[in-house]
Protein backbone atom coordinates (compact mmCIF):
# COMPACT_ATOMS: atom_id res chain seq x y z
CA UNK A 1 0.00 0.00 0.00
CA UNK A 2 2.90 2.14 0.22
CA UNK A 3 1.88 3.83 -3.34
CA UNK A 4 -0.90 5.97 -1.26
CA UNK A 5 2.32 8.18 -0.86
CA UNK A 6 2.50 9.03 -4.40
CA UNK A 7 0.97 12.55 -5.63
CA UNK A 8 -2.34 12.73 -7.38
CA UNK A 9 -2.76 15.56 -10.06
CA UNK A 10 -4.12 19.03 -8.39
CA UNK A 11 -7.00 18.65 -10.46
CA UNK A 12 -8.19 15.55 -9.68
CA UNK A 13 -8.24 15.91 -5.63
CA UNK A 14 -10.17 18.72 -6.32
CA UNK A 15 -12.73 17.08 -8.36
CA UNK A 16 -13.05 14.03 -5.37
CA UNK A 17 -12.81 16.82 -2.77
CA UNK A 18 -15.83 18.85 -4.53
CA UNK A 19 -17.91 15.77 -4.95
CA UNK A 20 -17.61 15.22 -9.35
CA UNK A 21 -16.66 11.57 -9.09
CA UNK A 22 -17.75 11.38 -12.52
CA UNK A 23 -15.82 13.96 -13.82
CA UNK A 24 -12.74 12.15 -11.52
CA UNK A 25 -13.43 8.86 -12.97
CA UNK A 26 -12.75 10.21 -16.31
CA UNK A 27 -10.24 12.19 -15.54
CA UNK A 28 -8.21 8.72 -14.21
CA UNK A 29 -9.10 7.60 -17.45
CA UNK A 30 -7.33 9.89 -19.33
CA UNK A 31 -3.82 10.24 -17.26
CA UNK A 32 -4.17 6.33 -17.58
CA UNK A 33 -3.39 7.07 -20.89
CA UNK A 34 0.06 8.10 -20.25
CA UNK A 35 3.15 6.21 -19.44
CA UNK A 36 2.99 5.85 -15.46
CA UNK A 37 5.55 4.14 -13.07
CA UNK A 38 3.45 1.21 -12.13
CA UNK A 39 3.21 2.27 -8.13
CA UNK A 40 1.50 5.58 -9.61
CA UNK A 41 -0.96 3.46 -11.79
CA UNK A 42 -1.40 1.65 -8.67
CA UNK A 43 -2.85 4.90 -6.79
CA UNK A 44 -5.07 6.08 -9.70
CA UNK A 45 -7.02 2.85 -9.31
CA UNK A 46 -7.31 2.65 -6.18
CA UNK A 47 -8.98 6.61 -6.32
CA UNK A 48 -11.63 4.50 -7.92
CA UNK A 49 -12.12 2.10 -5.49
CA UNK A 50 -12.52 5.19 -2.96
CA UNK A 51 -15.07 6.77 -4.91
CA UNK A 52 -17.21 3.54 -4.62
CA UNK A 53 -16.47 3.34 -0.42
CA UNK A 54 -17.15 7.38 -0.54
CA UNK A 55 -20.60 6.61 -1.81
CA UNK A 56 -21.28 3.99 0.43
CA UNK A 57 -19.73 5.48 3.39
CA UNK A 58 -21.82 8.98 2.95
CA UNK A 59 -25.14 7.17 1.94
CA UNK A 60 -27.71 9.42 3.51
CA UNK A 61 -29.83 12.18 1.63
CA UNK A 62 -30.93 14.98 3.92
CA UNK A 63 -34.44 14.35 4.57
CA UNK A 64 -33.35 10.72 5.68
CA UNK A 65 -30.84 12.12 7.60
CA UNK A 66 -33.17 14.31 9.57
CA UNK A 67 -35.42 12.17 10.20
CA UNK A 68 -32.41 9.71 11.92
CA UNK A 69 -31.24 12.67 13.83
CA UNK A 70 -34.39 13.19 15.52
CA UNK A 71 -34.82 9.62 16.48
CA UNK A 72 -31.23 9.69 17.99
CA UNK A 73 -31.69 12.89 20.12
CA UNK A 74 -33.77 13.58 22.39
CA UNK A 75 -36.23 17.02 21.79
CA UNK A 76 -34.44 17.53 17.96
CA UNK A 77 -36.02 19.87 15.75
CA UNK A 78 -35.14 20.86 12.31
CA UNK A 79 -33.82 23.90 12.63
CA UNK A 80 -30.97 22.39 15.31
CA UNK A 81 -30.17 20.17 12.23
CA UNK A 82 -29.29 22.34 10.00
CA UNK A 83 -27.48 24.87 11.94
CA UNK A 84 -25.37 21.49 13.17
CA UNK A 85 -24.43 20.77 9.38
CA UNK A 86 -23.90 24.55 8.41
CA UNK A 87 -21.32 24.42 11.28
CA UNK A 88 -19.64 20.98 10.19
CA UNK A 89 -20.56 19.83 13.25
CA UNK A 90 -21.60 16.52 11.84
CA UNK A 91 -20.13 15.34 8.83
CA UNK A 92 -21.37 15.25 5.16
CA UNK A 93 -19.99 15.97 1.27
CA UNK A 94 -21.46 16.97 -1.77
CA UNK A 95 -21.74 13.89 -4.22
CA UNK A 96 -22.62 15.33 -7.65
CA UNK A 97 -23.84 18.79 -5.84
CA UNK A 98 -26.18 16.88 -3.49
CA UNK A 99 -25.47 16.65 0.22
CA UNK A 100 -25.05 13.16 1.56
CA UNK A 101 -24.43 12.39 5.24
CA UNK A 102 -21.92 10.06 6.50
CA UNK A 103 -23.67 7.10 7.74
CA UNK A 104 -22.61 7.44 11.67
CA UNK A 105 -22.96 11.11 11.66
CA UNK A 106 -25.15 10.48 14.66
CA UNK A 107 -23.22 8.85 16.82
CA UNK A 108 -20.08 10.59 16.38
CA UNK A 109 -22.04 13.67 17.31
CA UNK A 110 -22.48 12.66 20.94
CA UNK A 111 -18.61 11.35 20.75
CA UNK A 112 -17.54 15.33 19.88
CA UNK A 113 -20.32 17.58 21.55
CA UNK A 114 -21.30 16.56 25.29
CA UNK A 115 -24.27 18.30 24.92
CA UNK A 116 -25.36 15.46 22.77
CA UNK A 117 -23.92 13.04 24.35
CA UNK A 118 -26.45 13.66 27.09
CA UNK A 119 -29.41 13.73 24.91
CA UNK A 120 -28.54 10.83 23.18
CA UNK A 121 -31.19 7.76 22.82
CA UNK A 122 -28.37 4.76 23.80
CA UNK A 123 -29.60 1.38 23.48
CA UNK A 124 -29.64 -0.99 27.15
CA UNK A 125 -27.76 -3.32 25.27
CA UNK A 126 -24.61 -1.06 24.79
CA UNK A 127 -24.84 -0.16 28.20
CA UNK A 128 -25.36 -3.47 29.52
CA UNK A 129 -21.82 -4.75 27.82
CA UNK A 130 -19.87 -1.70 29.02
CA UNK A 131 -20.95 -2.26 32.73
CA UNK A 132 -20.16 -6.01 32.34
CA UNK A 133 -16.67 -5.13 31.20
CA UNK A 134 -16.23 -2.28 34.12
CA UNK A 135 -17.63 -5.09 36.49
CA UNK A 136 -14.69 -7.82 34.90
CA UNK A 137 -12.01 -4.84 35.12
CA UNK A 138 -13.25 -3.74 38.75
CA UNK A 139 -12.62 -7.48 40.19
CA UNK A 140 -9.07 -7.84 38.61
CA UNK A 141 -8.19 -4.08 40.12
CA UNK A 142 -9.36 -5.82 43.16
CA UNK A 143 -8.26 -9.20 43.49
CA UNK A 144 -5.46 -9.53 40.37
CA UNK A 145 -6.62 -12.70 39.73
CA UNK A 146 -7.16 -13.15 35.85
CA UNK A 147 -10.53 -16.01 34.88
CA UNK A 148 -10.61 -18.08 31.64
CA UNK A 149 -13.36 -18.27 29.48
CA UNK A 150 -14.49 -20.78 26.82
CA UNK A 151 -16.68 -18.59 23.98
CA UNK A 152 -18.58 -20.16 20.57
CA UNK A 153 -19.31 -17.66 18.03
CA UNK A 154 -20.19 -17.54 14.87
CA UNK A 155 -19.73 -14.67 12.13
CA UNK A 156 -21.90 -14.43 8.82
CA UNK A 157 -21.49 -12.62 6.12
CA UNK A 158 -23.17 -11.93 2.71
CA UNK A 159 -23.68 -9.67 -0.26
CA UNK A 160 -26.59 -6.75 -0.14
CA UNK A 161 -27.07 -6.90 -3.77
CA UNK A 162 -26.18 -10.53 -5.48
CA UNK A 163 -25.40 -10.80 -8.90
CA UNK A 164 -25.24 -14.51 -9.00
CA UNK A 165 -21.53 -14.38 -9.11
CA UNK A 166 -19.17 -16.99 -8.43
CA UNK A 167 -17.17 -15.18 -5.24
CA UNK A 168 -14.21 -16.16 -2.49
CA UNK A 169 -14.79 -15.28 0.51
CA UNK A 170 -12.32 -14.61 3.74
CA UNK A 171 -13.74 -14.81 6.89
CA UNK A 172 -11.83 -13.72 9.98
CA UNK A 173 -10.59 -16.76 12.53
CA UNK A 174 -9.33 -17.31 16.14
CA UNK A 175 -5.14 -17.24 16.59
CA UNK A 176 -3.21 -19.74 19.02
CA UNK A 177 -0.95 -17.51 20.82
CA UNK A 178 -0.70 -14.84 23.71
CA UNK A 179 -3.83 -14.55 25.80
CA UNK A 180 -6.22 -17.03 23.45
CA UNK A 181 -5.77 -20.71 23.24
CA UNK A 182 -7.96 -24.17 22.10
CA UNK A 183 -9.43 -22.70 19.26
CA UNK A 184 -11.67 -25.39 17.34
CA UNK A 185 -13.71 -25.10 14.51
CA UNK A 186 -17.27 -26.17 14.62
CA UNK A 187 -18.98 -26.00 11.38
CA UNK A 188 -18.77 -23.76 8.03
CA UNK A 189 -21.22 -22.60 4.99
CA UNK A 190 -19.18 -24.27 2.90
CA UNK A 191 -16.01 -26.22 2.31
CA UNK A 192 -13.39 -24.44 4.09
CA UNK A 193 -9.65 -23.82 4.39
CA UNK A 194 -7.96 -22.39 7.43
CA UNK A 195 -4.64 -20.53 6.86
CA UNK A 196 -1.87 -21.49 9.21
CA UNK A 197 -1.66 -20.02 12.81
CA UNK A 198 1.56 -18.62 11.72
CA UNK A 199 0.16 -15.81 9.26
CA UNK A 200 -0.12 -12.39 10.53
CA UNK A 201 -4.05 -11.93 9.65
CA UNK A 202 -5.85 -15.66 10.17
CA UNK A 203 -8.73 -16.47 8.27
CA UNK A 204 -11.31 -19.04 6.70
CA UNK A 205 -11.34 -19.03 2.84
CA UNK A 206 -14.32 -20.14 1.16
CA UNK A 207 -16.00 -20.19 -2.77
CA UNK A 208 -19.32 -20.47 -3.62
CA UNK A 209 -22.42 -17.42 -5.22
CA UNK A 210 -22.89 -14.16 -4.18
CA UNK A 211 -26.94 -15.41 -3.55
CA UNK A 212 -25.36 -17.27 -0.52
CA UNK A 213 -24.78 -16.88 2.95
CA UNK A 214 -21.32 -18.03 4.73
CA UNK A 215 -20.56 -18.12 7.71
CA UNK A 216 -17.61 -19.87 10.04
CA UNK A 217 -18.53 -21.23 13.81
CA UNK A 218 -15.69 -22.16 15.93
CA UNK A 219 -14.42 -22.42 20.06
CA UNK A 220 -11.47 -20.80 21.67
CA UNK A 221 -10.43 -20.07 25.20
CA UNK A 222 -9.62 -16.57 26.23
CA UNK A 223 -7.77 -15.47 29.47
CA UNK A 224 -7.62 -12.17 31.25
CA UNK A 225 -4.33 -10.85 30.96
CA UNK A 226 -2.12 -9.50 33.56
CA UNK A 227 1.13 -8.66 31.86
CA UNK A 228 3.30 -8.41 35.03
CA UNK A 229 2.10 -11.50 36.09
CA UNK A 230 2.67 -14.12 32.87
CA UNK A 231 5.18 -13.67 30.66
CA UNK A 232 5.25 -14.15 26.70
CA UNK A 233 8.60 -14.09 26.19
CA UNK A 234 9.03 -14.90 22.38
CA UNK A 235 11.37 -12.21 21.12
CA UNK A 236 10.32 -9.37 18.42
CA UNK A 237 11.45 -9.16 15.02
CA UNK A 238 13.20 -6.29 13.49
CA UNK A 239 9.77 -5.91 11.96
CA UNK A 240 8.09 -4.65 15.05
CA UNK A 241 10.11 -1.93 15.33
CA UNK A 242 10.24 -0.70 11.91
CA UNK A 243 8.05 1.37 9.47
CA UNK A 244 5.22 0.58 7.71
CA UNK A 245 4.19 3.10 4.95
CA UNK A 246 1.95 4.55 4.28
CA UNK A 247 0.86 4.97 7.95
CA UNK A 248 3.54 3.50 10.17
CA UNK A 249 5.99 6.34 8.84
CA UNK A 250 8.58 8.30 11.12
CA UNK A 251 7.93 11.56 9.80
CA UNK A 252 9.13 14.81 10.74
CA UNK A 253 5.93 15.73 12.17
CA UNK A 254 6.09 12.67 15.02
CA UNK A 255 9.54 13.35 15.70
CA UNK A 256 8.35 16.58 17.02
CA UNK A 257 5.42 15.18 18.68
CA UNK A 258 7.73 12.82 20.67
CA UNK A 259 9.77 15.97 21.40
CA UNK A 260 6.90 17.73 22.53
CA UNK A 261 5.27 14.59 24.56
CA UNK A 262 8.56 13.80 26.37
CA UNK A 263 9.01 17.77 27.00
CA UNK A 264 11.92 18.19 25.41
CA UNK A 265 13.94 15.88 27.71
CA UNK A 266 16.11 12.67 25.93
CA UNK A 267 13.54 9.69 26.15
CA UNK A 268 16.37 7.43 26.22
CA UNK A 269 17.37 8.46 29.75
CA UNK A 270 14.12 6.71 30.21
CA UNK A 271 13.03 3.15 30.90
CA UNK A 272 11.09 1.54 28.24
CA UNK A 273 8.38 1.24 30.47
CA UNK A 274 8.49 4.92 31.54
CA UNK A 275 8.74 5.57 27.91
CA UNK A 276 6.02 3.96 26.61
CA UNK A 277 3.60 5.03 29.62
CA UNK A 278 4.30 8.68 28.19
CA UNK A 279 2.88 8.17 24.88
CA UNK A 280 0.07 6.18 26.72
CA UNK A 281 -0.80 9.36 28.92
CA UNK A 282 -0.72 11.02 25.53
CA UNK A 283 -3.01 9.22 23.63
CA UNK A 284 -6.03 8.41 26.11
CA UNK A 285 -5.92 11.91 27.75
CA UNK A 286 -6.29 13.72 24.75
CA UNK A 287 -7.12 11.77 21.78
CA UNK A 288 -11.38 11.50 21.59
CA UNK A 289 -12.99 7.67 20.42
CA UNK A 290 -14.64 8.94 17.03
CA UNK A 291 -16.13 6.62 14.51
CA UNK A 292 -14.24 7.29 11.13
CA UNK A 293 -14.32 6.80 7.27
CA UNK A 294 -12.94 3.01 5.86
CA UNK A 295 -9.25 2.73 6.68
CA UNK A 296 -8.68 2.72 2.78
CA UNK A 297 -9.79 6.43 2.66
CA UNK A 298 -6.78 7.75 4.67
CA UNK A 299 -3.45 8.71 3.58
CA UNK A 300 -1.53 8.29 6.98
CA UNK A 301 -3.71 7.55 10.33
CA UNK A 302 -1.52 8.05 13.22
CA UNK A 303 -0.81 12.07 11.84
CA UNK A 304 -4.66 12.22 11.10
CA UNK A 305 -5.28 10.93 14.95
CA UNK A 306 -2.24 13.69 15.89
CA UNK A 307 -3.79 16.73 14.35
CA UNK A 308 -7.07 15.99 14.85
CA UNK A 309 -7.49 14.15 18.15
CA UNK A 310 -10.09 11.90 17.92
CA UNK A 311 -9.88 8.60 16.24
CA UNK A 312 -11.27 5.15 16.46
CA UNK A 313 -10.06 2.32 18.52
CA UNK A 314 -7.48 0.97 15.41
CA UNK A 315 -6.54 5.06 14.41
CA UNK A 316 -5.53 5.73 18.34
CA UNK A 317 -3.84 1.98 18.67
CA UNK A 318 -1.72 2.60 15.02
CA UNK A 319 -0.60 6.27 16.38
CA UNK A 320 0.57 4.11 19.66
CA UNK A 321 2.46 1.61 17.63
CA UNK A 322 3.87 4.05 15.18
CA UNK A 323 4.92 6.45 18.47
CA UNK A 324 6.31 3.39 20.34
CA UNK A 325 9.23 1.92 17.65
CA UNK A 326 9.93 5.38 16.68
CA UNK A 327 11.50 5.25 20.30
CA UNK A 328 12.87 1.72 20.58
CA UNK A 329 10.12 -0.16 21.76
CA UNK A 330 8.81 -3.15 20.01
CA UNK A 331 5.25 -2.84 19.06
CA UNK A 332 2.58 -4.87 17.51
CA UNK A 333 -0.95 -4.95 16.36
CA UNK A 334 -3.61 -6.98 17.58
CA UNK A 335 -7.23 -7.00 16.37
CA UNK A 336 -10.57 -8.86 16.04
CA UNK A 337 -13.33 -8.34 18.14
CA UNK A 338 -14.48 -7.52 21.43
CA UNK A 339 -16.80 -9.67 22.60
CA UNK A 340 -19.01 -10.46 25.72
CA UNK A 341 -21.97 -12.79 26.52
CA UNK A 342 -24.47 -10.11 25.69
CA UNK A 343 -22.48 -9.15 22.02
CA UNK A 344 -19.39 -8.46 20.14
CA UNK A 345 -18.26 -5.83 17.15
CA UNK A 346 -14.71 -4.68 15.85
CA UNK A 347 -12.02 -4.00 18.26
CA UNK A 348 -8.29 -3.07 17.50
CA UNK A 349 -5.76 -2.86 20.76
CA UNK A 350 -1.83 -3.34 20.59
CA UNK A 351 0.91 -5.44 22.19
CA UNK A 352 4.63 -4.32 23.56
CA UNK A 353 7.65 -5.48 24.26
CA UNK A 354 9.12 -4.66 27.65
CA UNK A 355 12.41 -5.44 28.73
CA UNK A 356 11.44 -6.95 32.25
CA UNK A 357 7.63 -8.34 31.41
CA UNK A 358 7.94 -9.69 27.59
CA UNK A 359 4.93 -8.71 25.40
CA UNK A 360 2.04 -6.78 27.33
CA UNK A 361 -1.38 -5.37 25.88
CA UNK A 362 -2.15 -1.77 25.89
CA UNK A 363 -5.75 -1.14 24.77
CA UNK A 364 -5.72 2.82 23.82
CA UNK A 365 -9.58 3.20 23.23
CA UNK A 366 -10.68 1.16 26.49
CA UNK A 367 -8.19 2.97 28.58
CA UNK A 368 -9.04 6.94 26.96
CA UNK A 369 -12.75 6.32 26.99
CA UNK A 370 -12.51 5.39 30.97
CA UNK A 371 -10.53 8.89 31.48
CA UNK A 372 -12.86 9.95 34.11
CA UNK A 373 -12.33 7.04 36.05
CA UNK A 374 -8.66 6.69 36.40
CA UNK A 375 -8.00 3.10 38.03
CA UNK A 376 -9.38 1.28 34.46
CA UNK A 377 -7.48 4.10 32.28
CA UNK A 378 -4.29 3.06 34.11
CA UNK A 379 -5.70 -0.61 33.94
CA UNK A 380 -5.38 -1.18 29.93
CA UNK A 381 -1.85 0.23 29.96
CA UNK A 382 -0.38 -3.72 30.20
CA UNK A 383 -3.68 -5.29 30.97
CA UNK A 384 -6.75 -6.59 29.36
CA UNK A 385 -10.19 -8.15 29.70
CA UNK A 386 -11.01 -11.52 28.76
CA UNK A 387 -13.66 -10.18 26.52
CA UNK A 388 -12.03 -10.64 23.13
CA UNK A 389 -11.22 -12.41 20.02
CA UNK A 390 -8.12 -11.91 18.05
CA UNK A 391 -7.68 -13.09 14.52
CA UNK A 392 -4.56 -10.50 13.80
CA UNK A 393 -1.05 -9.86 15.02
CA UNK A 394 0.05 -7.61 11.89
CA UNK A 395 -1.28 -4.85 10.63
CA UNK A 396 -1.25 -3.90 6.96
CA UNK A 397 -1.01 -8.32 6.57
CA UNK A 398 -1.91 -10.38 3.50
CA UNK A 399 -4.09 -13.32 2.68
CA UNK A 400 -3.90 -16.61 2.64
CA UNK A 401 -4.72 -17.00 -0.29
CA UNK A 402 -3.62 -14.44 -1.41
CA UNK A 403 -6.58 -11.77 -2.68
CA UNK A 404 -6.61 -10.29 -5.67
CA UNK A 405 -9.09 -7.27 -5.89
CA UNK A 406 -9.14 -4.67 -3.54
CA UNK A 407 -9.60 -4.89 0.50
CA UNK A 408 -12.78 -3.36 2.19
CA UNK A 409 -10.59 -2.81 4.63
CA UNK A 410 -6.64 -3.36 2.95
CA UNK A 411 -5.42 -3.33 6.79
CA UNK A 412 -7.32 -5.66 9.17
CA UNK A 413 -10.02 -8.00 8.76
CA UNK A 414 -12.65 -8.31 11.45
CA UNK A 415 -15.86 -8.88 9.41
CA UNK A 416 -14.61 -10.66 6.83
CA UNK A 417 -13.88 -9.46 3.01
CA UNK A 418 -14.66 -10.72 -0.67
CA UNK A 419 -14.64 -10.52 -4.21
CA UNK A 420 -15.97 -11.43 -7.57
CA UNK A 421 -14.17 -14.57 -8.99
CA UNK A 422 -14.56 -13.51 -12.55
CA UNK A 423 -12.85 -10.17 -12.35
CA UNK A 424 -9.52 -9.36 -11.19
CA UNK A 425 -8.39 -5.31 -10.22
CA UNK A 426 -12.42 -4.35 -9.96
CA UNK A 427 -13.56 -7.25 -8.99
CA UNK A 428 -13.99 -5.69 -5.18
CA UNK A 429 -16.91 -6.24 -3.45
CA UNK A 430 -18.29 -3.34 -1.30
CA UNK A 431 -21.77 -4.18 -0.38
CA UNK A 432 -20.75 -6.90 2.09
CA UNK A 433 -22.99 -6.99 5.25
CA UNK A 434 -21.49 -9.32 8.62
CA UNK A 435 -23.71 -10.60 11.44
CA UNK A 436 -21.59 -11.42 14.84
CA UNK A 437 -23.65 -14.20 17.02
CA UNK A 438 -22.37 -14.95 20.22
CA UNK A 439 -23.60 -18.74 21.00
CA UNK A 440 -22.39 -19.90 23.91
CA UNK A 441 -19.58 -17.85 27.07
CA UNK A 442 -18.48 -19.93 29.91
CA UNK A 443 -16.34 -18.85 32.46
CA UNK A 444 -13.96 -21.86 33.08
CA UNK A 445 -11.86 -20.86 35.79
Amino acid sequence: MDFLTYPLPDVLKKYIYQGFFKKAHKQIDKILEHRLPPQMRERLKFELFRMELLKRTYKYPHDEALRIFKKSYKNATKSEFEQLWKEGKIDWIYIETQRFFESRFDKNLAFNEKEYKSRQRVDKQTIRRRETINKAVERLLKSGKPKSYRVRARITVGKENPKEEKVRVWLPFPKEGFQQSDVQLISSSHECEIADNSVGQRTVYMEGKDTEKFYVEFEYTIHEWIGQQSLFTEKPTKEDLSELPPHIVFSPFLKELIHTIFHGEDYTTFDDLTRARRIYDFVTLNVNYSYVLPYALYDNIPEYVATTFKGDCGFQALLFITLCRMIGIPAKWQSGWSITPLGASSHDWALIYLEKYGWVPVDLSFGGGRREQEPMRIFYFTNLDGFRMFANTEFQGDFYPEKKAWRLDPYDNQTGEMEIISKEEDGYVVDLKSEIEVLKFEEIR
